[in-house]
């Protein structure tokens, strides 16, 4: 009845303003408003309504348009639960401007009942979604933050410099945490240091840009790298993860003999290839081949065997990333499943299982979020959630070749994916919609291998891809 009452009171408005000449009624995608009393020939009437149909035509409607679109909203409401008021009403208000009120249902004790509602399924305790800890406390999801978020617009992206030192196919890019510094890793068995402070200031890029240095000492091609306030980490199919220092003008670059580097700081050794590398806090983290996550702590002392070692999974790890709280290990498999490790007992918290049972070739952390991302052979990527303990969200489809790198921008909304398919794009994760489609073709193929990375500077608007063409591209945020 209450519906009823809203509609028919609806109704006459309509046609009271279709009984005036040159009266129009407006879409609901066009949030209709009120304009005033008079009206003449050229002034359209607007409703200001809060519940319209946005399948309203934008031509002039007739009575007969109006009462058939009231019908199909009658209908539609009768499967609909209408909470009565025990107090009773004496109409629908009407404000001064002829514009329809919204009622406001109150109980006996006058509490707004649609708050109360609102309330009642708002709270996590009735939630289905949602987790409880060991002590009975609620945990909210991380993904439903994620949906709540609110950013400015995003960065439109600008492709600027390309950095060609390397010989061979680029692997890994990544970014120091402050400094605008970039160090990328290639087949070619070498790390090289990048400087990108005047690409920023002039927003011009050098046509002959140089490194500022490149480590050498993998008899192999780098598959990962990493960059923290002093340190960067390389590691290799040599099963060497070696510690580099950053270059200062007092020591010399070069050395009168061998194949190490001058500012190299340590080197750790395992039986097989490296796939990922990362770091946190004062330990390194490796991802081997032979199916283990070995722990080693960063600094100047020789380590014949590892610190810890996280229990070998029966799939292959293929990357491997820190949380956003330091204590737990996020671990993609060759089998698509995201195993959860807790970094002080190095036993495993959960494993997340995958929608496509794809093989994943990198995960990346949410900035601030218990959230995952991982990227996968099928065309997809996957988001996963540690507190929910599952794949929260899929998007099939993001690229027509492998997905080989995903990166999250700071703001923690957008994220950019690089494929096979030669293309670089970036998608809002509240939604999974795509918001920038970069230019096709960013990097040339080469043996159907594209883009290998894509990264995103923390502070700067800076955001690097490396290709099989053996290309280091730097695009700059506007």
């Amino acid at each position: 009845k209450k519906v009823e009452k809203e509609l028919v009171q609806k109704i006459k408005f309509l046609e009271n303003s279709l009984t005036k000449k040159s009266s129009n009624v407006l879409s609901g995608q066009e949030n209709l408003r009120r304009n005033g009393r008079s009206i003449d020939l050229k002034t359209f009437r607007k409703a200001k309504w809060r519940t319209l149909p946005t399948y309203l035509p934008k031509a002039r409607m007739t009575a007969e348009s109006v009462r058939e679109i009231m019908a199909d909203l009658m209908s539609s409401s009768k499967d609909k639960i209408i909470l009565e008021p025990s107090v009773k009403k004496t109409g629908i208000p009407i404000a001064a401007d002829d514009t329809v009120i919204q009622e406001v249902d109150e109980d006996d004790n006058g509490t707004n009942l649609d708050i109360k509602i609102e309330n009642e399924v708002q709270d996590p305790a009735n939630n289905k979604e949602s987790i409880k800890d060991q002590g009975g406390a609620v945990i909210t999801s991380g993904y439903t933050k994620l949906r709540e978020l609110e950013t400015k617009s995003q960065h439109k992206w600008k492709g600027m410099s390309h950095l060609r030192s390397h010989l061979d196919g680029v692997r890994s890019v990544s970014f120091h945490p402050k400094l605008p510094l970039l160090v990328s890793g290639a087949e070619d068995g070498t790390a090289k240091l990048w400087d990108m402070e005047k690409l920023i200031k002039k927003k011009k890029a050098s046509k002959k840009q140089e490194p500022v240095y490149t480590f050498r000492g993998h008899q192999g091609m780098v598959t990962s790298t990493a960059a923290t306030e002093k340190l960067v980490v390389s590691a290799g199919v040599d099963g060497k993860v070696f510690l580099y220092g950053y270059p200062t003008k007092k020591q010399t670059q070069y050395t009168p003999y061998g194949t190490m580097s001058p500012f190299t700081l340590n080197c750790f050794e395992h039986d097989e290839a490296v796939w990922s590398v990362c770091t946190g806090g004062k330990l390194v983290f490796a991802a081997c081949a032979d199916g283990s996550v070995t722990a080693w702590e960063a600094n100047f002392d020789a380590q014949k065997k590892y610190k810890s070692v996280y229990a070998a999974a029966s799939s292959i790890p293929t990357s491997v990333t820190m949380s956003p709280t330091g204590s737990q290990l996020y671990v993609s498999h060759v089998s698509g499943e995201v195993i959860v490790y807790d970094i002080e007992t190095a036993k495993a918290v959960s494993v997340l299982e995958s929608r496509s049972k794809a093989h994943a070739m990198q995960i990346v952390s949410h900035p601030f979020l218990e959230l995952a991302v991982t990227a996968n052979v099928d065309g997809s990527y996957q988001l996963f959630d540690s507190a929910a303990g599952k794949c929260v969200d899929m998007k099939q489809n993001a690229h027509t070749d492998a997905v080989t790198s995903v990166s999250i921008d700071t703001n923690g909304v957008a994220m950019a994916s690089a494929s096979h398919d030669q293309s670089i794009r970036v998608w809002d994760l509240r939604n999974l919609g795509i918001t920038i489609d970069m230019d096709p073709n960013q990097h040339r193929k080469k043996y159907d291998e594209a883009i290998h990375c894509v990264a995103h500077h923390r502070q700067s608007p800076l955001l690097a891809s490396g290709g099989a063409d053996s290309v280091v591209k730097v695009f700059l945020g506007e």
